[in-house]
């Protein structure tokens, strides 16, 4: 017991001990891909610069401001890269990259796993020394690291002889402590695991993971005294609560350690590439032992020069690696490190894995996810962003192409690239081509301002505990409600009325772009830089540290503002099909009766600007409509009490029907009627897409006409007509007798997806 918490007060001892944190968190990390202008404090003469370290928030496995190396695990070279080497290296690169912005100094490390049978037995298969082989596979896991602008500061192969020369070193550690001896070894083994398993963890003849084993017998071999950590293993997992992450993989982690551990066979001689094993070259060491000293040889172990990387930045902060080798960094490697007297990481995050449309990946189903083919379809950013927000990181998820679609059209090109796109079209077009001058700030502005500026902490929190996908949801809302803000706001409007009330307005929501694509920085790059740019912000004020210190100044010159996302298409969708594939219809000779169908409704976007309860029906809620029209909003009631509340649904984008007559409902004059879908009890608002211009007419396809009169609508009764055809399908989306109901930007649908339900 007294070693283990030995290892505890020395682990801290080396994090947080004698350097000045101000000292150490100052330099920028050199980085092959990473822009210097996007890790560059902000520095003054008058100026202590170490204010710019904002750092991030105090966790129990970290303080928030020390030195922070992180890692993938190194990726095996037996084949070629796949989603699961993508989804890694992008949550590593973005945990990274938020820590660069924060002021602390990051060493961030990739590389690949080169040694070992099953890369012996490739390169044979493919006629080639071993050497030849691995350069060649290597270089395809660098240049995706390299496509996905992955930021990490070193790629390391463990064939390289400094790795080798680290490994030995722990290797005679192990050897002068007492901890490895030489026997025999007979017992199952995977080539494709590179792994050792007993008889009990066989499933059906095979490994776990659904591996071929195969039987080795009796070969000589060495041995690591693992039976004697299983004491020290279980104290480690119950005193280092947050050791292992997420908690649901501990209890996996501590009931093998409590099933009981072997010494295990850390040497082979049946093959030959691998380390040699000091003064005993008929083994090569097991490759575990080589891949997981990685971690250390990086950074220079042995050497533990005051000025090197390996007193500077271990133990790690995390090592993040899939739930397949949660065993190897939980046990093997912890235990390895106790027997040489080495500091423990501070953290294992293991995440889940991809399925696809619900199916497992496999190269026998033909559903490989090819992460280069990802980008090259959808862009870096894109797939970067889907790959963090889908599912919460740590569970396993699923791909689809068309999740993949909705997500990066909704969350990108509807939300962030619309509100962009409208600020900064407003701002050039109408304030000089200059950023806005802002008036005074009333109640609603101040409380956007607020949202933007507690942005970061709720940031920096999720991404402290490695909640990338909360992250990315704080990111989201925050879009969201700026979004809500320009609907009610409508600075266009006010273009026309109280040009200083439009430029305060742009200029509250140019701030808080900045604020959010400085914070978005770690998630999409490239395209946070995108916007930065066309809000005027110098690259030398884009850390953290410039949040607060450094808003935008006014009448600072604008670049003419372009689209930041692409809007892809759904395929098979009919409403996502370009015009000029479909066949429009002739326009037919003039009739004396036109048959009713939805071309005779006037269905416009609107957004809802003020909403209240009726004072006398407990059912109604009374709205202030903006469709577009000169005289202003329109004044229309809805039975959704029930299903609303009044104060949520101001800024709530809706469909309406428009040419009704206006009528009193309890008192009321209510001139329209708001579109939802309803069934089974519940009800919601059809939406158009965000970034649909308000009073834009609904159209659907095969269904051409003017609209007709309200005392039309009325005498004909075309609302008994037409909308029993109104549903939406099981994918939400509101349809006309099968036909997408359709704006400009795309399709409007449930706000939450209800399927199969009736619109009206």
């Amino acid at each position: 017991m007294r070693f283990t918490r030995a290892f505890r007060d020395f682990l801290l001892l080396v994090s947080y001990g004698a350097s000045s944190i101000e000292a150490f968190a100052l330099s920028p990390p050199s980085c092959s891909y990473y822009s210097r202008s996007e890790v560059a404090l902000r520095s003054s003469a008058t100026k202590d610069v170490a204010s710019a370290v904002v750092g991030t928030p105090e966790t129990p496995f970290d303080d928030g401001r020390c030195p922070f190396e992180i890692t993938t695990p190194i990726y095996y070279v037996n084949d070629k890269p796949h989603i699961g080497h993508a989804y890694t290296s992008v949550a590593c690169d973005v945990i990274a990259r938020f820590m660069r912005l924060s002021g602390r100094e990051v060493f961030f490390l990739s590389g690949t796993d080169e040694h070992g049978q099953k890369v012996e037995q490739s390169a044979a298969k493919k006629g080639v020394e071993p050497q030849a082989f691995v350069d060649e596979v290597s270089q395809t896991f660098r240049d995706l690291l390299e496509l996905l602008n992955i930021s990490n500061d070193m790629f390391i192969r463990t064939t390289a002889d400094e790795h080798k020369s680290s490994v030995q070193h722990l290797w005679r550690t192990l050897v002068e402590k007492g901890f490895i001896y030489k026997g025999t070894y007979s017992g199952w083994y995977s080539v494709r695991d590179e792994c050792f398993y007993n008889e009990s963890e066989l499933i059906d003849g095979k490994a776990p993971t659904g591996a071929e084993v195969e039987w080795v017998a009796k070969e000589e071999s060495y041995f690591f005294r693992l039976s004697a950590f299983e004491d020290k293993l279980l104290e480690l997992y119950e005193s280092s609560s947050d050791f292992i992450a997420p908690k649901s993989r501990k209890n996996e982690v501590v009931s093998f350690v409590k099933g009981g551990l072997r010494d295990l066979s850390v040497s082979r001689t049946s093959f030959k590439w691998g380390v040699p094993v000091p003064g005993d070259e008929d083994h090569v060491m097991y490759v575990w032992i080589d891949a997981l000293t990685n971690y250390m040889s990086a950074l220079g172990y042995p050497d533990e020069s005051p000025d090197g990387n390996y007193a500077k930045f271990w133990p790690a902060s995390v090592h993040i690696v899939g739930k397949d080798i949660l065993r190897f960094h939980t046990v093997y490697w912890p235990a390895f490190l106790m027997a040489a007297g080495v500091p423990l990481p501070k953290r294992v995050f293991a995440h889940g894995w991809w399925t696809k449309d619900g199916e497992k990946i496999s190269k026998s189903l033909g559903n490989v996810i090819d992460p280069v083919d990802l980008v090259a379809k959808y862009g870096v950013d894109p797939t970067r962003f889907f790959l963090m927000s889908e599912v919460p990181f740590g569970n396993d998820g699923d791909y689809s192409d068309n999740a993949m679609i909705f997500k990066c059209n909704a969350n990108l090109s509807n939300e962030l690239g619309n509100i962009c796109q409208r600020v900064c079209t407003l701002s050039y077009k109408n304030c000089n081509q200059v950023v806005p001058e802002p008036g005074e700030f009333t109640a609603e502005d101040e409380e956007l301002l607020a949202a933007a500026r507690a942005l970061r902490e709720q940031a920096a929190t999720a991404v402290a505990n490695q909640a990338i996908h909360e992250y990315a949801k704080v990111m989201v809302s925050m879009v969201k409600d700026a979004n809500k803000y320009i609907d009610v706001m409508a600075p266009w409007q006010l273009r026309k009325t109280d040009t200083e009330r439009m430029n305060t307005v742009l200029y509250v929501l140019m701030e808080v772009l900045r604020q959010t694509a400085i914070l978005y920085q770690p998630l999409i790059p490239e395209s946070a830089n995108k916007i930065l740019d066309q809000i005027t912000v110098p690259k030398d004020e884009r850390t953290f540290a410039h949040l607060e210190t450094s808003p935008l100044q006014s009448k600072t010159p604008m670049q003419h503002p372009e689209s930041v996302f692409p809007r892809f298409e759904v395929p098979g969708d009919p409403d996502t099909k370009k015009k000029q594939q479909q066949t429009p219809k002739k326009k037919s000779q003039p009739q004396v009766e036109r048959s009713i169908d939805i071309s005779q409704l006037d269905i416009r976007v609107g957004v809802i600007t003020k909403a209240w309860a009726h004072e006398e029906a407990d059912k109604l809620i009374c709205e202030e409509i903006d469709i577009g029209e000169d005289k202003g909003p329109r004044q229309i009631a809805s039975g959704l009490r029930d299903y609303y509340n009044a104060d949520d649904i101001v800024g709530q984008r809706v469909l309406v029907l428009s040419n009704l007559k206006s009528r009193k409902l309890v008192g009321f004059p209510s001139h329209g009627m708001v579109l939802c879908a309803s069934k089974d009890g519940k009800m919601e608002f059809v939406e158009p897409p965000s970034d649909a211009a308000i009073g834009e007419r609904i159209t659907v396809d095969g269904f051409p006409g003017d609209p007709t009169t309200e005392n039309q609508v009325g005498k004909k009764k075309m609302l008994d007509i037409v909308l029993p055809d109104l549903k939406t399908n099981e994918e939400g989306v509101a349809t006309y007798k099968g036909a997408t109901l359709t704006t400009s930007a795309g399709a409007c649908k449930a706000q939450n997806g209800l399927a199969g339900a009736d619109v009206a």
